[in-house]
C-alpha cells in the first residue's frame, strides 16, 4: 500500500505545479487538465463555480499583467484510495503596469485540493484559494528596462543573448515538456 501512496502522492503533486506552469504559460488546455471534467473551484470572493470558468476568469485578468509568477511549497497529501485531500502554498508574483510605473502584486495563499482518481487519472475534483495576505509594491524598473533588461556582457566565447520567457506556448519550456 505505501508504494501506491507515493505513486499517488507523486502524480497528485504533479497535478499541483503542473497548474502553476499553466497560469504562467497562459496555456487554458494545460489548466484544463489539472481538474476531472465538472470540476470546481473556488477563489471567492472573485470566482466561485467550474474550473472551465474559473479559468477563462483568471487568465483575462492574467492577460492584462506582463509576468506571472506561481510557486508551491509546503505540499501535503493525504491519500485514502482513490481519493485525496491535499493542502499546499502558493507564492504568486503579478507584474503590472499603471500609469505611474510597474507594480508587483505579491500575494501568499494556499490551495485546498481534494483530488479523485477517475480511469487512472489524478485530477482535482474542488479547489478552493485561500488568500493569506497581499502587497503591492512600485518596481524601480521602467517599463524600458523591463523589456530591456541589462545583460552581462558576453564570456570569451561571445554567444548570442539568452532566449527569454514567453507567457504563452512558444515558450522554450515546450521544446523539452508537452
Amino acid at each position: 500500500m505505501l508504494q501506491l501512496d507515493l505513486e499517488a502522492k507523486q502524480a497528485i503533486t504533479e497535478v499541483i505545479h503542473r497548474y502553476c506552469r499553466a497560469m504562467d504559460r497562459m496555456d487554458a488546455p494545460l489548466a484544463l487538465s489539472c481538474w476531472h471534467p465538472g470540476g470546481t473551484d473556488d477563489t471567492s470572493p472573485g470566482y466561485s463555480g467550474p474550473a472551465a470558468g474559473f479559468v477563462d476568469w483568471v487568465f483575462a485578468f492574467h492577460a492584462r499583467c506582463l509576468y506571472t509568477r506561481h510557486a508551491i511549497s509546503n505540499v501535503l497529501i493525504e491519500v485514502e484510495g482513490d481519493r485525496a485531500g491535499a493542502e499546499s502554498y502558493g507564492d504568486v508574483i503579478l507584474r503590472f503596469r499603471r500609469d505611474d510605473g510597474l507594480y508587483d502584486l505579491a500575494t501568499v495563499g494556499r490551495y485546498l485540493d481534494h483530488f479523485e482518481k477517475i480511469d487512472g487519472v489524478w485530477a482535482i475534483r474542488h479547489r478552493q484559494s485561500l488568500a493569506e495576505w497581499h502587497r503591492v509594491e512600485r518596481c524601480a524598473l521602467t517599463l524600458r528596462d523591463f523589456q530591456n533588461p541589462p545583460l552581462v556582457e558576453p564570456g570569451p566565447g561571445g554567444g548570442a543573448a539568452p532566449e527569454r520567457g514567453r507567457r504563452d506556448r512558444a515558450d522554450p519550456s515546450y521544446r523539452v515538456l508537452p
